[in-house]
């Protein structure tokens, strides 16, 4: 059994003795598929995407190239490269019933508003309809896949629409349409702001969506398979997904993290709040350990790298929050509680300050979260339908059996 302490501080035994045998809560380490999109060793802290580290892939892709990797499982030639840009940025259209809906939930979190206007472009969308009739008859050969693919990537398209023009209803601005000119990641920061970005907010935006693009199987991507594996629309498979996401113990650990720097304020706190963190009732220190690193995140260092050689450079640090963190990591690495646990800083700890900077408020941090992972989810979803079998799960009964019905008079 654990501690008293440690109960009172959220954890969970990881495995529960029952009549049933085993049972292992929050499915950990339980593998669910096997797959070929992405991998992680959270001993040495690497992460790879169909077998490229993602150190590789921050330095030398794009979002574009990233999605297509994922969707399609190799990188693609100058051309094809070119070819499904072309494709993304002709599928950024939203129906007018979604524009609408848009509208009338502009006073809403834009968690809820992304669910409810992607719910209802899947009804517009007349090749997912033609996908899910498909699926209902059981198929899914070759001409199936090939449109599961084009369904796909008009979703990657259109979430980041979905996004940014949520962001300017909200403050009751015009819409803007993206231009043929700009990147996926350019398109997105050009959508919300409506001027055209620098090239590294640019380059912070990209780099950001390439590492949250996949990260194996986490509580949303698991979510969007028990959907997929129904043969429920695409559409709704990604609607599962976001409703994972939208809960504090999954997105959201990036805002919780800029919120932490922007209450403490000064670099020279930093050692009270690490020193706070790690006593037994002490709150959690946002952005610091993982569920499965058990040293540094690599993201998180590679968006350390960026801050350091890209952004502060041109950009500074105009609100200190960068060295606020700095402070923070420095405490963490060097203290005892955190480094006897193998806690260590993870993306979160660095991507909301880096949101933060790009402009884009705290409450649309998740909701871009989503832009990027929507094609690993996707991925997952069209892999677990080559050799689908619904996910069914079973539980270990330890209630009273055969009771005797009583009548309601007689109670």
């Amino acid at each position: 059994m654990l501690s008293e302490e440690t109960l009172e501080r959220g954890e969970r035994e990881r495995v529960l003795e029952t009549p049933c045998g085993p049972v292992a809560y929050g499915l950990e380490n339980v593998i669910v598929k096997v797959t070929s999109i992405s991998d992680i060793d959270g001993e040495r802290g690497i992460l790879w995407y169909r077998g490229y580290r993602i150190d590789e892939l921050a330095r030398h892709s794009t979002y574009e190239e990233t999605a297509y990797l994922l969707l399609y499982g190799r990188l693609p030639s100058r051309r094809e490269l070119e070819d499904f840009r072309g494709r993304l940025l002709a599928s950024m259209e939203l129906s007018p019933v979604t524009v609408s809906i848009l509208r009338e939930l502009a006073g809403v979190h834009p968690m809820f508003a992304m669910e409810s206007a992607l719910a209802a472009e899947g009804a517009f969308d007349s090749e997912n309809q033609r996908l899910s009739e498909a699926l209902k008859q059981g198929k899914y050969s070759a001409a199936e896949m090939k449109l599961a693919i084009k369904v796909a990537e008009r979703l990657i398209a259109k979430l980041p629409i979905i996004v940014a023009w949520h962001y300017r209803l909200s403050r009751r601005l015009d819409v803007i349409k993206p231009r043929e000119d700009l990147s996926y990641a350019a398109n997105i920061l050009y959508v919300m702001s409506g001027r055209e970005p620098d090239p590294i907010m640019t380059r912070g935006m990209d780099l950001f969506l390439v590492l949250h693009a996949d990260h194996e199987i986490p509580a949303s991507t698991f979510a969007a398979l028990v959907t997929a594996s129904t043969f429920s629309d695409m559409y709704s498979v990604i609607v599962t997904a976001l409703a994972a996401l939208k809960g504090p113990l999954h997105g959201g650990a990036n805002e919780a993290a800029l919120a932490n720097y922007m209450r403490v304020g000064d670099p020279a706190k930093a050692k009270d709040v690490v020193e706070a963190a790690a006593k037994p009732k002490g709150p959690r220190l946002a952005g610091v350990g993982h569920r499965v690193y058990r040293t540094y995140d690599p993201r998180a260092a590679i968006l350390r790298e960026f801050f350091t050689r890209e952004f502060l450079p041109k950009f500074g640090d105009p609100d200190g929050l960068f060295s606020i963190a700095s402070a923070i990591e420095r405490e963490v690495l060097n203290h005892p509680y955190f480094q006897q646990r193998r806690l260590y800083p993870n993306v979160d700890f660095w991507s909301g300050i880096l949101l933060h900077y790009m402009g884009v408020p705290r409450e649309y941090f998740t909701p871009m979260f989503a832009v990027s992972r929507v094609a690993g989810w996707l991925a997952h979803a069209l892999e677990y339908w080559e050799n689908n079998r619904i996910l069914r799960p079973r539980a270990c009964y330890v209630g009273p059996r055969d009771l005797k019905y009583v009548l309601i008079d007689e109670r």
